[in-house]
């Protein structure tokens, strides 16, 4: 048995990549599920975790347009 929290095992969320389809899957099901109000809150925050990781796998990441500098001309007649 672990001393301290240090030297347990955490689960990191490197699993979801191993089975991304089946994550969504478990999410479209909890999602069409009536009766997710009622689950303990520790199951509502894994589907958000699993809701945030599926979208950031599967939503790819486009960086915003940078603005373009305007081209200022010299209108004036001297």
């Amino acid at each position: 048995m672990p001393a301290n929290i240090e030297e347990k095992i955490v689960l990191g969320l490197d699993y979801i990549g191993l089975a991304p389809g089946f994550v969504r899957e478990v999410l479209d099901v909890y999602e069409a599920w009536e009766g997710k109000e009622s689950v303990p809150m520790k199951v509502k925050e894994l589907m958000l975790i699993f809701r945030i990781e599926v979208r950031k796998r599967y939503t790819p990441y486009v960086p915003p347009e940078k603005p373009k500098t305007k081209i200022l001309r010299d209108a004036r007649l001297d």
